[in-house]
């Protein structure tokens, strides 16, 4: 189904039985069902114990989804494929809990379709077990680390500080005194909170001010703002006395993270690169010894200018895992670039030729495409390139010798500058 039919089809349907989509501008409304019509072709709703469930009911429960996530970029909740509804409240297999849902760590959402509907036609009673179970996958999506929307998983342990602050300055007679007595619990908190802040938004703004306003830049929306597509407004929400003040943006951080594209260096610094500088290295005038001198000082100094960055970020939180990844990947590739890129060609006016004698020469047993070729190094009179035994030896050659003394004067060089100005053999000729 197109995303225009698809619209056409279910919108009016949304008009009449979701309020948070009916007051929705044009626009916005074209933005949600987009997200809606993803989900639902993406996510498969199962009835369990002979519930039928119907094209409305999946439509409704996708769009709790959309709803709670409708400010975020990343809106699916990565990991979960499946929506299981029970008719009524069900018995958790391992437990033996009577709930009415329930949030595996990876890949079930677990529903109740009594109390979903039930709190679906009651928002003022402050309740709604689709947006508790959601928040609690949501939440799962960070702490499991593969994939999430980076903007919330870098503040929700922020929010968390913030809650447990604000709470704790109200007495011990105050409702709000069970989300500090469970501070520890983060399921619990955030779950709770969503509900409130969805359901019951002017109520949770007026007793936590603080925590509602950075629940608002958390999920980047103010249900209490339902004129204005649910934007929220900085400016109006720290009005409020907020014991801690909004940032001017979240800095991002990958904390949770359990992969980031810098990982990858070591395994082309150790698979790669030296694939690459073999094939680099006859042409270069520099000792290995000192490309490993080079990269030892490099990574030194990088590791310890990046090390509170990359740990400000949440990527390494070691300084010897950030010197191992730069002696492993970060300065070998960033060695094997510079020398490719030295390599393509030569500068202008560098050019040095000089010829020198052969005196004699050493063969040594080699093995090319599976034959074997007899590879030679020859020895120079002025010891020409002594310590580049490499730029001395020849696999091929256009006449074979057929004794010591019918064989080659000796080599004609041509030695120019890179292109980053380190010395290569631009050309040699035997005669």
């Amino acid at each position: 189904m197109t995303e225009k039919l698809f619209y056409d089809t279910w919108s009016s349907f949304l008009d009449n039985y979701h309020l948070y989509y009916r007051n929705l501008g044009q626009k916005a409304k074209l933005r949600f069902l987009k997200r809606v019509n993803s989900i639902y072709h993406n996510v498969e709703i199962i009835g369990k114990g002979g519930l039928e469930v119907t094209e409305d009911i999946k439509i409704l429960v996708v769009s709790n989804l959309v709803q709670l996530t409708f400010g975020l970029k990343e809106y699916w909740l990565y990991g979960y494929e499946y929506i299981h509804l029970h008719p009524e409240a069900f018995v958790l297999p391992k437990s033996g809990e009577l709930v009415k849902g329930s949030t595996y760590n990876t890949k079930i959402i677990a529903l109740s379709w009594q109390h979903f509907a039930f709190d679906h036609l009651h928002p003022q009673l402050g309740r709604n077990v689709s947006l508790a179970q959601y928040a609690l996958a949501l939440l799962r999506t960070v702490f499991n680390g593969k994939h999430y929307d980076l903007h919330f998983g870098s503040y929700i342990d922020t929010w968390f500080e913030i809650i447990k602050k604000e709470c704790e300055l109200k007495n011990s007679s105050s409702e709000y005194q069970r989300f500090n007595e469970n501070a520890e619990d983060y399921n619990y908190v955030f779950s709770q909170c969503v509900e409130l802040f969805f359901e019951k938004p002017e109520v949770l703004k007026k007793d936590l001010p603080t925590t509602y306003a950075h629940l608002c830049l958390l999920l980047n929306q103010d249900p209490a703002n339902s004129f204005e597509d649910y934007s929220f407004d900085r400016t109006s929400l720290e009005k409020n006395n907020l014991i801690v003040k909004l940032p001017k943006h979240i800095p991002i951080h990958y904390k949770y993270k359990s992969w980031h594209w810098l990982y990858n260096f070591s395994f082309f610094g150790l698979s790669l690169c030296p694939l690459v500088m073999y094939f680099q290295l006859d042409k270069l005038l520099v000792h290995t010894h000192e490309l490993f001198v080079f990269a030892s000082i490099c990574s030194i100094i990088v590791s310890i200018l990046i090390y509170k960055p990359l740990k400000q970020i949440g990527i390494f939180d070691k300084y010897w895992v950030v010197f191992l990844n730069c002696f492993l990947g970060y300065i070998p590739c960033l060695i094997t670039l510079l020398i490719s890129i030295n390599n393509l060609g030569s500068l202008p006016n560098t050019s040095q030729k000089s010829k020198h004698e052969i005196i004699t020469y050493y063969l040594s047993e080699s093995y090319v495409n599976r034959e074997r070729s007899n590879p030679i190094t020859f020895v120079l009179q002025d010891n020409f390139l002594i310590d580049y035994p490499n730029a001395r030896t020849f696999e091929s050659f256009d006449k074979t010798p057929l004794n010591g003394h019918n064989f080659f004067n000796g080599i004609e060089y041509d030695i120019r500058r890179g292109w980053l100005g380190i010395p290569i053999i631009y050309n040699r000729d035997l005669y």
